[in-house]
């Protein structure tokens, strides 16, 4: 069967799963599921994304992602991308970590979100690794309900929105019934059609007439503008730093607004990867707070 087409435009939203290789476990420890919600956090910042909802198990991952700039595709190779470096690192293993490339639904918001979310964190209950979402630590049940540390990448507004207008204990006892009614009743995927909508008709053709497939997303590179008058290379290359900072603010330009590969700019500098991964993500940190 052929792979479905991946639609991508500004504002899609979409129910992504990965799963791992052969049904390889992708999380053997809690410090694994910690370095992916870190990779996500990076992700969303940078890609400008809103993260609904997310849900870890032992062999894959859910994810509901809102795309505003219309970039899926860019953001999910770097979340796999950057996971399955780190993990065959720790792990000394090689090759691909998940199997295949990440399937996507694009649904329609309105009337999919919240049973989707209701779904997707039901899932370890199904899977029989706790009896109750409400004690699975890796979901974003437990951040929206306030009994344990909302992520800074979670979005939880749209979610809580519909349960006494997102306010107050009455709102979240509503939230807590909703997903709890989810155990007695599945969802069901008989609304899918072409293997990537879930909607009505008029929104399928909506979406195929505004944006017809999803192409290449290789990126444009430009000079890198940190230091006028030079090029990432002359600008990274060879250069004593005063800090560590100043280092990182123009690896930061370079990835980010340049659309230089992590590999290119550690390649100039004769760094790893994850070197340069690491200094991104201090500025994204630096730039939250």
């Amino acid at each position: 069967m052929a792979r479905p087409t991946r639609y991508e435009y500004p504002g899609g939203i979409y129910y992504i799963r990965s799963r791992g290789r052969g049904r390889e476990p992708i999380f053997r420890e809690e410090e694994d599921r910690l370095e992916f919600l870190d990779i996500l956090s990076e992700t969303v910042f940078r890609f400008k994304w809103l993260c609904h909802s997310y849900c870890l198990l032992d062999d894959h991952y859910h994810l509901i992602l809102e795309t505003p700039q219309g970039n899926l595709s860019r953001g999910m190779r770097q979340v796999n991308g950057l996971y399955t470096q780190m993990f065959n690192r720790k792990y000394r293993r090689r090759g691909a970590l998940f199997g295949g490339r990440f399937r996507s639904v694009i649904f329609e918001k309105a009337r999919y979100l919240l049973p989707l979310h209701r779904h997707m964190v039901l899932n370890p209950v199904r899977a029989g690794l706790t009896r109750s979402p409400d004690s699975w630590r890796w979901s974003s049940h437990r951040p929206i309900l306030g009994e344990a540390k909302r992520p800074p990448f979670l979005f939880t507004r749209a979610i809580l929105a519909p349960f006494s207008k997102g306010n107050g204990q009455r709102g979240l006892k509503e939230y807590k019934d909703f997903i709890a009614s989810g155990e007695r009743e599945r969802f069901a995927w008989r609304g899918l059609k072409f293997q990537v909508f879930l909607g009505s008709d008029f929104f399928i053709d909506t979406i195929r007439r505004m944006m017809p497939v999803h192409k290449s997303d290789k990126r444009d590179k430009t000079p890198c503008v940190a230091i006028p008058g030079e090029g990432i290379f002359q600008a990274l290359a060879g250069r004593v730093w005063t800090s560590r900072r100043e280092r990182d603010v123009l690896i930061y330009q370079a990835y980010v607004e340049q659309g230089y590969t992590l590999r290119e700019i550690a390649d100039c500098l004769g760094v790893h990867a994850a070197t340069v991964s690491r200094a991104v993500r201090r500025v994204e940190k630096r730039m939250i707070r």
